[in-house]
């Protein structure tokens, strides 16, 4: 990986982490739902491939790793939030919730492990997202089946299912990683000559934007979930 941003306090980690968290929350509402209503396939490997993209922006602006589990922590609870507020059972979206820190903690582990493969070039960020995904999604079909069995899941129970599974949905995923990964990282490096000058130079907008835009995805996965998405 590239050089740390030394002058980065916890401040700025936790503006990247609420806003890109909340925004990566939105998103597994928003896009899920629409996937899911219009009856299209992938709708997991899609926001797997997303939510990789994000966690790279966030990693090419803060240039370590320890942002990525921040902002899947900050989406579970974002998704999380709208249960008790419209008074839904509180782990009627556990497996969800398992996907996405499950995608946080692999990817974690393999930008701390091999650092120089995320600064190195696309192939070798292409290559991180693709075994962290995969990793991601074998993990959970081992542990979702357990951890809150849903239909989906046990539909995979017969002779040859699990085979089937990483065919037709962890390889799918890992794919998107590896193609949305590099593209959330490049985005990221750009972002951050535009972010870090500002935050540096100590103006107010940046915290106030950041702190705007959590909220407004709040809202929106909030008023998502009450309808049904």
């Amino acid at each position: 990986m590239a050089g740390h941003n030394d002058s980065l306090s916890w401040k700025f980690y936790f503006l990247i982490v609420l806003a890109l968290g909340a925004l990566l929350g939105l998103v597994e509402a928003g896009l899920g739902g629409l996937v899911r209503m219009a009856g299209l396939p992938l709708r997991g490997p899609l926001l797997t491939g997303v939510g990789f993209a994000l966690m790279a922006l966030g990693l090419a602006v803060f240039k370590q790793a320890r942002v990525i589990p921040g902002i899947a922590a900050v989406a579970v609870f974002s998704k999380w939030l709208a249960l008790p507020l419209l008074g839904l059972p509180l782990f009627c979206q556990a497996n969800a919730h398992l996907a996405i820190l499950l995608n946080g903690a692999f990817l974690f582990a393999g930008a701390g492990c091999f650092r120089k493969a995320t600064g190195a070039g696309w192939k070798q960020r292409s290559a991180l997202a693709f075994a962290a995904a995969g990793g991601a999604g074998a993990t959970f079909f081992a542990l979702g089946r357990f951890w809150a069995p849903c239909r989906h899941l046990l539909s995979f129970r017969a002779s040859g299912g699990a085979a089937d599974y990483m065919l037709t949905r962890v390889l799918p995923a890992a794919l998107l990683a590896a193609l949305l990964l590099p593209l959330g990282y490049a985005l990221g490096r750009r972002l951050e000559k535009r972010l870090l000058p500002l935050w540096l130079a100590r103006r107010p907008l940046l915290p106030a934007l950041g702190t705007a835009l959590a909220a407004a995805c709040w809202g929106l996965t909030l008023w998502l979930t009450a309808i049904g998405f």
